[in-house]
């Protein structure tokens, strides 16, 4: 098949080497440089309004006769590519627009939550900042949890331990009919990850994953767009996988469906296991990211062609192998806040990947010398340093976490002597 895949990230990354290892033809739109060595690049149009940037790259997706576009990223889905796409009788794996509100919109997602009876915790929303301000300061609990509505690439969550903390984050912030302020209940438990395909209410399941959001080990400090994560989650018995389905991903596609915007593309569940039973975090429109890195190479299946079948109507199976897959993640100085040096990526790590069975690096915001080197770098540098807050992650195979952690803390520690890029060590070790 001829597959184009939108973004260039590191997710972008993991399904075009996916697919190129599954013989398909790959063409990536928006490719970086790293994704450019494995598909063929085709350039994002710059067009100042997304629909009709989207007219051009459907109008190129034609001219190559794609057979399926496959979208990372959720800028594209929150623009409506998927609604250009569908005028254009492209084929898309993506949510539309306004289905992709179920991420761009925490206040839509809790409303299609509370229809379905999903479980999640319990909120108030706030479009005054004075209002917000009154009941964190007099009726609120703590911990609580303080979600910015939209967008946020992972970082709009802050967990606020006293009422000083809470006022300070609502004074930083802009809140309006338009930009609400949700201040949740803090749900005690540990986390996990459930990916679904689907295509209304046709889907298919994927491994379960562990991201690790905060930036320090330990899970502690501000959240990022995730600095590792692991699969599957022993942690998680068959009896709370079941009833995550059964009491999330089912009753909101169905009712995404039932109110006229059904579910096409990858369903995304956040999800807490408490005391009470599962409960839904926040909802993406997108296989996550660093998830999609460690649940790609334990399919033996192809995730396009199970696509195509379910836009045709059909369900899919994917076989999934018994190998665990864990990736840690490097990143910039200074991330997640204001990166403040852009370091090389040791020569070390890739003699140490290449030479090392079952672990590869996959780039998430890198740029490559353009002339393959320079005067500046060191010999001990690769042509590869980091463009981006998140750098790269690399993952390591094995028959369980202990086995991947077993190789691939010591390999790092080696191999990033020196160093700028700062990951954790200790990616793994909540999931079991």
């Amino acid at each position: 098949m001829k597959i184009l895949i939108v973004g260039g990230g590191g997710r972008e990354m993991a399904l075009v080497a996916h697919e190129v290892e599954r013989g398909h033809d790959v063409w990536c739109a928006g490719a970086s440089d790293a994704i450019a060595e494995l598909a063929t690049p085709l350039p994002l149009p710059d067009d100042a309004d997304p629909a009709d940037r989207w007219d051009t790259l459907a109008d190129a997706a034609a001219q190559l006769k794609i057979d399926l576009t496959i979208v990372g990223p959720e800028a594209p889905l929150a623009t409506g590519i998927a609604d250009v796409f569908a005028q254009h009788q492209l084929a898309i794996f993506a949510p539309t627009q306004e289905a992709a509100r179920i991420e761009t919109s925490k206040a839509y997602a809790k409303d299609i939550m509370a229809r379905a009876g999903v479980p999640t915790a319990e909120y108030r929303l706030f479009t005054s900042k004075a209002e917000a301000l009154e009941y964190l300061t007099s009726a609120a609990t703590y911990p609580s949890v303080l979600k910015e509505n939209g967008l946020r690439a992972g970082k709009g969550v802050t967990i606020c331990t006293d009422v000083h903390q809470a006022q300070a984050v609502v004074e930083s912030l802009q809140l309006d009919a338009d930009q609400p302020l949700l201040v949740e209940e803090f749900l005690e438990g540990f986390e996990f990850s459930l990916i679904v395909m689907a295509a209304g209410t046709h889907y298919v399941a994927f491994p379960l994953a562990q991201d690790h959001k905060p930036i320090g080990e330990g899970n502690v400090g501000p959240n990022t767009g995730g600095m590792g994560a692991i699969s599957p989650v022993p942690r998680v018995t068959d009896a709370l996988y079941h009833q995550a389905i059964e009491q999330v991903i089912e009753p909101t596609l169905a009712q995404l469906a039932t109110q006229g915007n059904p579910f096409t593309g990858f369903l995304y569940a956040g999800l807490i296991a408490t005391a009470e039973g599962v409960k839904v975090i926040e909802f993406n429109a997108r296989l996550g990211d660093p998830e999609a890195e460690v649940i790609l190479p334990r399919l033996s299946g192809d995730v396009a062609q199970a696509a195509l079948s379910l836009l045709a109507g059909e369900t899919p199976t994917l076989t999934v192998t018994d190998r665990t897959c864990l990736g840690i993640v490097l990143s910039s100085p200074g991330y997640p806040g204001a990166v403040t040096a852009y370091p090389p990526l040791p020569a070390a790590l890739f003699e140490a990947a290449e030479a090392t069975d079952g672990v590869t690096i996959i780039h998430m915001g890198t740029q490559k010398d353009a002339d393959g080197g320079n005067a500046s770098r060191s010999a001990a540098d690769s042509s590869w340093h980091a463009h981006g807050g998140r750098v790269a992650i690399v993952t390591a195979l094995g028959a369980n976490i202990d086995e991947c952690r077993a190789t691939l803390v010591p390999l790092l520690d080696k191999a990033m002597a020196g160093s700028d890029l700062y990951y954790r060590r200790d990616i793994g070790t909540f999931a079991s």
